[in-house]
């Protein structure tokens, strides 16, 4: 059966490096990104992120949100008890919250407009499909797929397609793929190199041992005949970069939207 590739789960970070918040449809907004997508991040006194690669305490704390109210709930991984803010009106009782929390000087900034993804300009979402991440996760003990989705949290997640076809979203360095998801026009740029985030338990942060050396062995061994990634250098790759030009602001993607490459495109 040949590949069916559609969007079967749309995830944002509301708050850069916690929990998602799983969408049917999601717009796309001003600064090249999906709507509330890393419009908060936490940050110290000297304004460095606080966030899954720095600090490792980020993996106990739980978030829950309401995007319609502009509400936080926040917990510690090991507590029941839930304490609710307001982003806006609330920012103080938050940051006091975050400062204990993490044991230094801690608040949330704001930025509507994709500046605190990890790189705004060429990659304002992520794809990758469902069959990579479980084939992922067979490659560890006692990961499953949930764990594996929250270790290398991409905003756009495929179906229809076996592992890793997503890497026909991505050529040699210096070239884009147009494609299409639904009535949006994309460009796939690059794989996304991967850090210490994936190696840490979603949940726990417990360290998954030799896990990037696991992961580049098995991606190797399962690497798409076709598949450009060797081009980059090395393995620890997971998922496509890809820009969203500025003329599709205020379009929406869809879970159910498909997705059909158009060709590649030389960037200047």
């Amino acid at each position: 059966m040949d590949p069916n590739p559609i969007i079967s789960r749309i995830t944002i970070y509301p708050i850069k490096s916690l929990d998602g918040v799983s969408l049917e449809t999601a717009e796309i907004v001003k600064g090249g990104c999906l709507q509330h997508d890393r419009e908060y991040a936490i940050m110290d006194e000297d304004y460095n992120f606080i966030n899954g690669k720095a600090n490792p305490l980020v993996n106990g704390l739980r978030t829950s949100f309401d995007l319609s109210r502009e509400t936080v709930s926040f917990r510690h991984e090991n507590d029941k008890q839930w304490q609710s803010f307001h982003l806006q009106k609330e920012r103080k009782g938050i940051d006091s919250y975050l400062s204990h929390f993490f044991g230094l000087t801690a608040m949330l900034h704001l930025n509507k407009e994709g500046r605190f993804l990890d790189i705004p300009d060429t990659s304002g979402m992520t794809v990758l499909s469902t069959a990579s991440l479980e084939t992922v996760a067979s490659w560890y003990n006692g990961m499953d797929l949930e764990d594996t989705r929250k270790r290398f949290r991409a905003t756009i997640e495929l179906a229809g397609v076996p592992p890793f076809w997503e890497d026909h979203l991505f050529l040699e360095d210096g070239t884009a793929i147009e494609f299409r998801l639904g009535d949006c026009t994309l460009y796939g740029m690059q794989p996304r190199a991967r850090c210490i985030v994936p190696t840490r338990h979603s949940l726990t942060g417990e360290v998954t041992h030799a896990f990037p050396k696991t992961f580049a062995l098995r991606r190797k061994e399962s690497l798409p005949p076709w598949s450009t990634l060797e081009e980059y250098g090395h393995s620890y790759y997971l998922s496509a970069d890809c820009h969203i030009p500025a003329s599709e602001t205020g379009k929406w993607i869809r879970v159910g939207d498909p997705l059909k490459i158009i060709g590649r495109r030389h960037l200047p």
